[in-house]
């Protein structure tokens, strides 16, 4: 049974914040965006809980103080992100408060559909791809006729494809392998995705699973696009994250 959530909100919100005066967004850390009146993050926080998760909740330094204000009537735990960059570098200061096997992982600033039961009832790896008409943005997920994923291409494929929604079932030797992990050479980012290969090369399979819907909220015209659909559907009342 999975009941131990890691949150990654350390992410600087660049796109977000970019063309745009508006106060709240530029003085705001992205996860703490509302949408339909709450953070985004405080949604995921509500459905994790509700579903008997553990959740903890990664941010930088520099924000800390700012997620433990809004989120104070939350029982989540901070873990402070080092001097490396990236995903994997968020996920990583999370280290030593993870105890179990196998733990989920989210990002904090997309809306997505999935089913928390049956997701704690998940006994191996799993990356959750969402079908979108161009990839070349996404992380494009390469898996076999079993399912079995081979490797993720970080920006690299164009036209339909199943992109990576930064949703996880990690395991736990993860934690072993992050010094395997080669910053970007582009931007010194060290991403999730490259977690995949070592892990693959050690024996542990990623099974990939499509989810019905998932959303990212990248820019000020993705969060007002994510408000409509709060309000259209009501995701207050579905199973969204």
């Amino acid at each position: 049974m999975i009941r131990e959530a890691v949150i990654l909100a350390a992410g600087e919100g660049k796109r977000m914040k970019t063309g745009t005066k508006e106060p709240t967004i530029l003085n705001t850390p992205k996860p703490l965006l509302e949408i339909g009146g709450k953070p985004i993050i405080s949604r995921k926080i509500e459905k994790l809980l509700s579903a008997g998760f553990k959740v903890i909740v990664v941010v930088n330094h520099k924000n800390k103080n700012i997620f433990a204000e809004k989120l104070k009537n939350f029982p989540v735990e901070y873990c402070l992100q080092g001097s490396d960059s990236g995903t994997a570098a968020a996920l990583f200061a999370a280290k030593d408060a993870i105890n179990e096997d196998l733990f989920l992982v989210l990002m904090g600033d997309d809306i997505s559909d999935i089913d928390l039961e049956r997701l704690k009832a998940s006994e191996s790896p799993i990356v959750f791809g969402f079908e979108v008409e161009d990839v070349s943005t996404y992380g494009f997920i390469v898996a076999n006729e079993t399912g079995d994923i081979t490797e993720i291409l970080e920006k690299q494929k164009t036209g339909r494809g199943l992109a990576n929604t930064g949703i996880y079932i990690m395991p736990k030797s993860f934690f072993d392998i992050y010094t395997e992990i080669k910053p970007d050479p582009k931007n010194g980012e060290r991403y999730l995705t490259a977690a995949i290969k070592p892990l693959i090369s050690r024996g542990i399979k990623f099974h990939v699973e499509k989810i019905p819907f998932w959303f990212g909220i990248n820019t000020p015209e993705q969060l007002k696009e994510a408000e409509r659909y709060f309000h259209d559907k009501d995701i207050n009342k579905s199973g969204n994250l």
